[in-house]
C-alpha cells in the first residue's frame, strides 16, 4: 500500500494553531482591562470611577461599516504637460451629480500614467471618490510640480460646526471620570437620541496652576517666545451623539476622556449644526513631489488634507518626497480612515514644523496598516487635540523624533501594535517651542515596540498608560524634566489575552454576544509568524482571532514584528 506523503505544512499549522491556543489560554493579562466571565471587557475603575476608556468609537462611519467600493461615473486619463486642469474638471463635473440614496456621487477612475499637477486641488462637495489603478509597476501617479509650499489634495468642506446655543445646558455632575459615557444636565433640556451634540470642558486657572503651567515662563533659560498656558484658550468640545436619554441622564456614543471635577473644570453639552461634507475618498495610487534637493523646502509639503469633512477615508497611497505630511487631518476632520498609506522619504530640513508624516488634529479619527520612512514625528497629534483618535498597527522606519502626543495636552489617543526604531512618548514639554507643555492625558499604549518610551503622568487624576510595551527604557525621565511615572504595565511582555486593545473595544462595541470558543486557523497562510485580532462571524456569532486579516497586515507592511511561532 502506497504510504501517504507527509504534509510537512499541515503539521505546522497543527502545531502553530495548539501553541496559539495555549498562548491565548495561558496569555499575559492585564489588571486594568480584561476578558470577563461574561466573555465581555471587564475594566477596573480607581475609587473615582475612573478607567481606560473606550477608543474604539473612530474611523469611517464610527467602525460599523465598511469603506464601500463606489461605483465609477467618471474616468480620466492623463495629458502631456500640466494636469491641473484635467484633473479639477472632473472633480468638478461629479460635483454637479446628484447624491444618491448611499450618500455618493461618484468615483472618478484615474487611469495609470503620470499626472504633473501645478497647484492645489480641491473636493468640497459630498459623495466624491478619486481612485487610481495602483502604485506599482504601471499604476496611478500624481506628481506635485509646483515650487512652493502647497497641499496637493485637499477634500474641505465650506463651513464647520457651530454651536446650538438655546440648547445649551450644564452638566451637573460634581464629577465625570475618564470613561464615563454618561453626564447629568440641568433641567429642563431637549436632548433626544440622535442629537448630534458638544460635551465641552471648560478648565479654570486652578487646573492650570495643578498642571505647573502657569510657570512656564520662569523656567531657565528666559525665552520671550514662551508663554504660560491661560485657561480660556484650553476650552475643548469634544464630538458626540446622544444614543439615550432617561430624565436628565444623557447617555453618548464615546466616553469622557478627560476628567471633569469641578473644582478644576465645569462642562456644558448643547446640540450643534454642521455644515461639514462627508462620504469622500482617495484610495489606490501614489502621490509624488518633485523636490529640488534633499533639503528642499518650496515643493510639495502636504499629500492629502481633511478639514470641515466627515466619514470619509484615504486608503492605499504611497506618497513619497513631501516636506510635511502624507495625510494631515485637520480640527474640521472627523471620523476618517487612513488604511494602508505609506509616507516615504521626505524632502526637508530635519527640524520643527516638519516631516509629521500623519497628523491628527481632529477627533474620532483612525490612522492603521501604515508604514512611514525618515519621517520626524510619525504618528502624531496636535494641541487641543480630543479624542477618541487610534493609531492601530502601524510602523515607522529611520525615525528622527518621538511618536506620541505633541503639545498643548491632546487627550485620548490610543497608540495600539506600533512599531518603531526610536522613542514613543507622553511628557512635559515644559518651555519647547513657545510653551508646549504637557503633550497630553489619556493617552495609552499598548503592545508597542520602541527603543526608549517617556511614560509620565500629569498632575491629579489624570493618567496615561504604557502596557504590554516592548521597550529597553520605559521611564519617567524626559526630555526636559522627570515626572511622575505614568502606569506602567507587563513591560517586556505584550498582552497576548488581548492583542489589540482598539479590535477587542470594536467588537466589544459592536457585537452582543461574545463568546470566545473557537479559534479561526486557516491553513493557507503558510506564515512563519502571525499576529492576532478579533473579529467576527454572524453564521457562529463567535469571536474569533482572525488570522487572515493580519496576513493582509503584514503583507502591507513587511514587517515581522509580530507574535512569533517557533
Amino acid at each position: 500500500m502506497k504510504k501517504k506523503a507527509f504534509n510537512s505544512k499541515k503539521v505546522l499549522v497543527i502545531i502553530s494553531s495548539a501553541l496559539l491556543f495555549i498562548q491565548f489560554a495561558m496569555g499575559q493579562t492585564s489588571s486594568l482591562v480584561s476578558v470577563g466571565s461574561n466573555e465581555r471587557l471587564a475594566y477596573t475603575t480607581d475609587s473615582k470611577g475612573n478607567k481606560i476608556p473606550d477608543y474604539s468609537a473612530v474611523g469611517y462611519m464610527n467602525g460599523e461599516a465598511a469603506i464601500p467600493i463606489v461605483a465609477v461615473v467618471k474616468t480620466v486619463s492623463p495629458v502631456p504637460g500640466d494636469n491641473l486642469v484635467n484633473v479639477q474638471n472632473a472633480i468638478d463635473y461629479v460635483a454637479t451629480l446628484p447624491l444618491k440614496a448611499n450618500g455618493f456621487r461618484g468615483a472618478i477612475l484615474f487611469k495609470s500614467g503620470t499626472y504633473n499637477i501645478s497647484n492645489s486641488i480641491m473636493i468640497n462637495a459630498s459623495g466624491i471618490v478619486l481612485r487610481g489603478e495602483g502604485f506599482t509597476g504601471t499604476g496611478t501617479i500624481f506628481k506635485a510640480t509646483k515650487t512652493a509650499q502647497h497641499t496637493l489634495i485637499n477634500f474641505v468642506g465650506a463651513t464647520g460646526t457651530s454651536n446650538i446655543t438655546s440648547t445649551r445646558k450644564a452638566i451637573t455632575n460634581a464629577y465625570v471620570p475618564i470613561g464615563a459615557k454618561q453626564v447629568t444636565v440641568a433641567t429642563p433640556h431637549s436632548f433626544v437620541v440622535g442629537d448630534k451634540v458638544f460635551l465641552h470642558r471648560i478648565p479654570n486657572n486652578k487646573w492650570i496652576k495643578l498642571l505647573g503651567m502657569n510657570l512656564l515662563t520662569s523656567i531657565p533659560p528666559p525665552n520671550p517666545a514662551v508663554t504660560n498656558w491661560d485657561s480660556a484658550s484650553y476650552d475643548v468640545y469634544y464630538d458626540r451623539k446622544v444614543t439615550a436619554v432617561s430624565g436628565n441622564v444623557i447617555s453618548l456614543d464615546a466616553p469622557n476622556m478627560d476628567v471633569i471635577d469641578s473644582i478644576y473644570a465645569t462642562a456644558e453639552l448643547s446640540k450643534y449644526s454642521s455644515g461639514r461634507i462627508e462620504k469622500c475618498g482617495i484610495e489606490n495610487m501614489r502621490i509624488t513631489s518633485e523636490y529640488a534637493s534633499e533639503t528642499d523646502e518650496n515643493h510639495g509639503w502636504t499629500a492629502i488634507a481633511f478639514n470641515n469633512i466627515i466619514n470619509s477615508w484615504a486608503a492605499n497611497i504611497e506618497v513619497r518626497h513631501f516636506g510635511y505630511a502624507a495625510v494631515n487631518i485637520l480640527f474640521g476632520g472627523a471620523w476618517i480612515t487612513v488604511d494602508n498609506c505609506k509616507m516615504l522619504d521626505a524632502k526637508s530640513i530635519i527640524t520643527g514644523s516638519r516631516r509629521y508624516s500623519f497628523n491628527v488634529e481632529g477627533q474620532r479619527n483612525l490612522v492603521k496598516n501604515c508604514l512611514t520612512r525618515n519621517g520626524r514625528h510619525d504618528y502624531v497629534n496636535g494641541s487641543r487635540n480630543c479624542g477618541p483618535n487610534v493609531f492601530y498597527n502601524c510602523r515607522a522606519i529611520t525615525q528622527n523624533n518621538d511618536i506620541g502626543p505633541h503639545q498643548r495636552w491632546a487627550t485620548g489617543i490610543l497608540y495600539d501594535n506600533i512599531t518603531g526604531d526610536g522613542e514613543m512618548n507622553v511628557q512635559n514639554r515644559s518651555i519647547s517651542g513657545s510653551g508646549h507643555g504637557w503633550s497630553g492625558a489619556q493617552i495609552m499604549f499598548w503592545n508597542c515596540n520602541a527603543t526608549k518610551m517617556v511614560i509620565q503622568d500629569p498632575q491629579g487624576d489624570h493618567r496615561n498608560w504604557a502596557i504590554g510595551c516592548i521597550s529597553p527604557t520605559i521611564t519617567n525621565v524626559g526630555n526636559w524634566s522627570a515626572g511622575p511615572l505614568g502606569l506602567v504595565e507587563s513591560p517586556g511582555t505584550k498582552i497576548t489575552a488581548i492583542p489589540s486593545l482598539f479590535m477587542a473595544q470594536l467588537n466589544d462595541r459592536l457585537v452582543t454576544a461574545l463568546p470566545i470558543a473557537l479559534v479561526n486557523f486557516d491553513a493557507t497562510l503558510n506564515l512563519p509568524s502571525v499576529s492576532m485580532s478579533w473579529s467576527t462571524s454572524s453564521k457562529h456569532n463567535k469571536k474569533y482571532f482572525n488570522l487572515e486579516y493580519f496576513k493582509e497586515d503584514i503583507n502591507k507592511n513587511n514587517s515581522n514584528d509580530y507574535y512569533s511561532i517557533k
